[in-house]
């Protein structure tokens, strides 16, 4: 049984995470110079938060000043699932900060998303590969997010396999959501999958990532009913919507330490 979060996980430094702020110092992470960061934002204060948002009228609530438990997302696409985070630290559901954001395509709204809510964020090089991040750019992704000091990643969208070396680094640390009922439907297009099956229902999840595609432990799940007049694109709309509401939710239980990991089953505690 392993506690996950607070009192748990959190910066354990055999984990990839920092033991605290001075050790950061320490660390030797150079990633080359495509892989730097390349958006500087003006900083302001507000509510007890320093922010980076380029509009100072945006709520500064995405960049606490203080020791809170810090989040690493990973998008390739829109990044509605980033903004559904974002929305619910702004509302104070979330015991968390996005300290880092970072796509593996250069244009993507995900990104869009992070500049506009003044998120630290950048795109890394995915490398040669289609749908995995090569040694070179693994190891680029690895050293930003130990530079953010995050205590847990989350793929929002992220349309690459992460193995080996990553989920070593960030053993245990390492969510998705994917839009099926897991374990049903791995894998792409998991919601046209659903539909050419016939399926009178399917939803979506949150898991732990492993070794596998799919197949980590599962933290939360929605079911929704696939309507006789579903198309690809309308029962995808339905299921985005739920993720954006178990997403948020895994992720302040894990924040708050609330989940435990027994074998393949998570089990919520009270804090």
């Amino acid at each position: 049984m392993r506690p996950i979060g607070k009192g748990g996980m959190t910066r354990w430094a055999n984990f990839g995470g920092w033991a605290d702020k001075g050790e950061q110092d320490q660390h030797n992470c150079n990633p080359s110079e495509k892989h730097q960061p390349t958006l500087e934002r003006p900083r302001h204060e507000g509510n007890g938060f320093v922010c980076g948002a380029l509009d100072a009228s945006l709520p500064c609530v995405l960049m606490a000043n203080s020791d809170s438990f810090r989040l690493g997302v990973l998008g390739s696409g829109r990044g509605s699932n980033l903004a559904a985070i974002a929305d619910a630290i702004g509302r104070g559901d979330i015991p968390a900060e996005i300290t880092a954001v970072i796509s593996d395509v250069q244009d993507a709204p995900f990104l869009q998303h992070a500049e506009r809510l003044g998120i630290p964020s950048q795109f890394i090089d995915p490398g040669k590969y289609r749908t995995k991040l090569d040694d070179a750019a693994e190891q680029a992704y690895i050293a930003a997010l130990q530079l953010a000091r995050v205590d847990l990643v989350v793929l929002a969208g992220f349309m690459r396999i992460l193995k080996g070396e990553f989920l070593r680094v960030f053993e245990g640390r390492v969510i998705n959501i994917h839009p099926s009922l897991l374990p049903s439907f791995p894998g792409l297009e998991a919601w046209k999958q659903a539909l050419d099956y016939g399926v009178k229902y399917t939803g979506a999840t949150v898991h732990f990532v492993d070794q596998g595609i799919d197949s980590g432990a599962i933290i939360a799940q929605e079911t929704l009913p696939v309507r006789d007049e579903d198309s690809p694109e309308s029962l995808l709309e339905r299921i985005h919507s739920a993720e954006h509401r178990i997403l948020p939710g895994a992720i302040a239980a894990i924040a708050r330490g609330e989940v435990e990991l027994q074998g393949r089953r998570t089990v919520r505690q009270n804090p």
